[in-house]
């Protein structure tokens, strides 16, 4: 006879992540979440909510805001595939203030903390009087809000508690390809999902039709396309120090592959270094944005939802095999974002072009090229 089991909390049906203690069963993939659910309170009202935006959506942008609200409404999964600099988040206000003025409960989830932080600030900025919480790692006092800025860890706390959901940078780690956490998502929302991304992967698109893409960005300029410097073994430190001067007075980010090529490369040059597991980074990047340093080394953590007007981008050993055709894209992505600074450089340093950075910078020529 099979002994059909069933974890409520993430759903789990595989049998070899049970066991039984103390006559009780437990599912080993999603204890270390399942022991922290209090029940939330869901108590809230219908408002006459609208962003206080200094400025209006385009023509485009405002025809895929028109795009994701209609598929909403119909109750379907909708994925926005919008380049870097796109204003991802802001094609969304339409679909929030839609739920949140009929007393509905919101959750905008990211995969990584230091971007909830960021787009949580931008939401309560352009919504003051929302009721909103912002919950992460060791930050959870608040669990209750109608808009929900989360990690996608955090999902495990609330049960169809949503009635619809944002997922920004889909395809981020440590979201992507993470079963436990895709459970999470789906369990908590009772209604649609948007799937948001500058470089949406196919999986996503083999699961939902219905596609908006913004191939310009807001502020219509050309995506910058990254421009190949070839250097050898020997003098790659050398061409890094020719590439810098090429960009003198400007803020530059130099991106690494890996952290031991970054502590070598930051040894070598002087430069300071940034990395996940550094405890002060944030101390780094902030002096970056303020400019008492001009030039900073960073790992992949700086790849997504950063913006510093007028950066430029150098990603030093771009052929690395962790430098993927949708990391290349989205570092490169940090360049021209905002409407005061619009153009930039981006500079792939590497002894010769891999298939994944020709990929990318046939992607951005073919963005530039759509409408």
């Amino acid at each position: 006879m099979v002994i059909f089991i069933f974890c409520p909390i993430c759903h789990n049906e595989d049998p070899k992540y049970f066991y039984f203690n103390n006559n009780k069963l437990y599912c080993r993939k999603c204890i270390t979440y399942s022991r922290f659910i209090t029940p939330i309170k869901q108590d809230f009202h219908s408002n006459n909510m609208h962003a206080k935006l200094n400025y209006s959506l385009t023509i485009q942008q405002q025809k895929a805001s028109d795009e994701i609200l209609y598929y909403l409404k119909q109750n379907q999964d909708v994925i926005v595939n919008a380049v870097c600099g796109a204003g991802k988040t802001e094609l969304c206000y339409q679909a929030i203030e839609y739920y949140i003025n009929q007393g509905k409960r919101v959750a905008f989830a990211i995969p990584r903390k230091d971007i909830c932080i960021e787009i949580y600030a931008r939401l309560k900025k352009d919504y003051p009087s929302l009721s909103m919480c912002l919950v992460y790692g060791n930050h959870h006092d608040k669990l209750n809000g109608q808009l929900v800025v989360l990690t996608t860890h955090q999902l495990f706390r609330y049960k169809e508690y949503f009635d619809m959901l944002i997922l920004d940078e889909a395809d981020a780690f440590p979201y992507y390809k993470n079963d436990l956490l895709a459970s999470f998502l789906h369990i908590s929302c009772k209604g649609p999902i948007i799937y948001m991304s500058a470089t949406i992967m196919d999986i996503y698109k083999r699961q939902c039709n219905n596609i908006v893409y913004i191939n310009r960005r807001f502020h219509q300029i050309d995506l910058p396309v990254p421009i190949f410097i070839r250097y050898t073994f020997f003098n790659k430190y050398e061409v890094l120090k020719q590439t810098l001067n090429k960009l003198k007075n400007k803020l530059v980010l130099i991106f690494v592959p890996t952290i031991d090529i970054g502590k070598k490369l930051s040894s070598k040059t002087h430069i300071d270094f940034i990395y996940a597991a550094l405890a002060n980074k944030d101390v780094y990047l902030n002096k970056f944005k303020n400019k008492e340093i001009k030039i900073l080394i960073t790992t992949s953590i700086l790849e997504r939802g950063i913006t510093i007007k007028d950066v430029q981008v150098i990603v030093f050993e771009a052929n690395h095999r962790l430098f993927d055709e949708a990391s290349l894209i989205q570092i490169s992505g940090r360049v021209g974002r905002k409407i005061t600074s619009p153009t930039g450089k981006v500079f792939f340093l590497a002894t010769n072009m891999s298939e994944e950075m020709n990929k990318c910078i046939k992607e951005i020529k073919r963005k530039n090229n759509s409408e």
